[in-house]
């Protein structure tokens, strides 16, 4: 996907200084290590532990959003000190460093807020005030992650649609473990990210698949199977498609599934983004296995539902066999 960057201003949120430092002028986006770094950042927001909805057109951060175009510096700073008004009632948050992008992509004006965490580092100092010339070891407080990293917390939202994509963390607020961004500065109930649609689908089907007495490692291959083959047809985590292909000609389980998911997921189906689905297309499109007797394999998808390439044989003594088939060449990998 191609950003381009229409203007960002840093806003510092070190905790130890009480309010935040708030720049009264935009970053300079003419600097390519600056643009990089916002860029990658922002890809970095789209990941399966990202949770997507629509901001409510009563959403206080909605007024933000209507003048960010033609107070960019004004919209930002009312945008942070509405963050910061909850972020700072927290009693293990850290300090971090607040950004505001303002962006398009896809011919669509978005607007995303990244919240970088701090980090210690050590550093060298040239020490020439006194006496002669000292090179010592110091520990800088507050450095930030590098581009290839993702973000702490942050979310982006476009600015036509208001469809806004999250990633947020649970701090501790009144000795209660809790979310906070979604409720209390976007305002607005997001869908369950990937990441958790998956862990319930998993949980769900090992738990009706030990009622009917299917094996674990069976029920855990299909529910990967099935996630890779939705997505790739549908691009979304589908109930109905899951449940035929988890628990493949039985009826009864199927209907047992598909009863607790619509009891434990929203009716109404997440949107995933072309980049979430990518992500989750090329991390599902292998098994993984791990065998008793310390083999591990890593097998595409493909191959795995080809019998002709890959069969589990049972054997009488209740053991069993992988079979690996019509392999032309083996290359061995340091």
């Amino acid at each position: 996907m191609d950003i381009y960057l229409k203007q960002a201003i840093l806003q510092v949120v070190d905790r130890d200084l009480g309010e935040p430092v708030y720049s009264q002028q935009g970053l300079d986006l003419t600097n390519g290590n600056t643009r990089d770094y916002l860029t990658n950042k922002i890809k970095k927001l789209s990941s399966a532990q990202s949770k997507t909805g629509v901001l409510r057109h009563d959403a206080e951060l909605a007024t933000f959003l209507q003048a960010v175009t033609s107070d960019f510096v004004g919209a930002s700073q009312q945008l942070v000190e509405k963050w910061y008004a909850v972020y700072q009632k927290s009693d293990d948050a850290p300090s971090a460093d607040a950004f505001v992008v303002l962006y398009e992509q896809d011919a669509q004006a978005y607007l995303a807020f990244l919240k970088i965490d701090y980090h210690q580092a050590f550093t060298h100092y040239v020490n020439a005030e006194e006496g002669p010339l000292m090179n010592q070891l110091i520990i800088h407080q507050s450095i930030l992650s590098n581009k290839t990293q993702k973000v702490d917390e942050g979310f982006t939202i476009n600015l036509q649609t208001y469809s806004f994509e999250l990633v947020e963390k649970k701090y501790l607020f009144s000795g209660e473990k809790m979310v906070y961004m979604s409720t209390h500065v976007i305002e607005s109930e997001p869908a369950p990210s990937l990441e958790e649609n998956v862990k319930v689908v998993k949980k769900t089907a090992e738990k009706i698949g030990k009622k009917f007495e299917v094996a674990k490692h069976d029920v855990v291959a299909n529910v990967k199977e099935a996630i890779y083959e939705t997505l790739e047809t549908s691009g979304e985590i589908d109930t109905n498609q899951m449940a035929a292909k988890i628990f493949k000609g039985n009826i009864s389980a199927q209907s047992e599934f598909k009863a607790e998911m619509t009891a434990s997921v929203p009716a109404e189906v997440a949107p995933i983004s072309p980049v979430v689905r990518e992500i989750a297309e090329k991390k599902y499109s292998k098994q993984k296995l791990k065998l008793s007797n310390g083999i591990e394999l890593s097998v595409p998808i493909d191959v795995y539902q080809n019998p002709d390439l890959f069969a589990f044989i049972n054997h009488p003594d209740g053991t069993m066999s992988v079979e690996i088939k019509n392999v032309e060449e083996i290359i061995s990998r340091l």
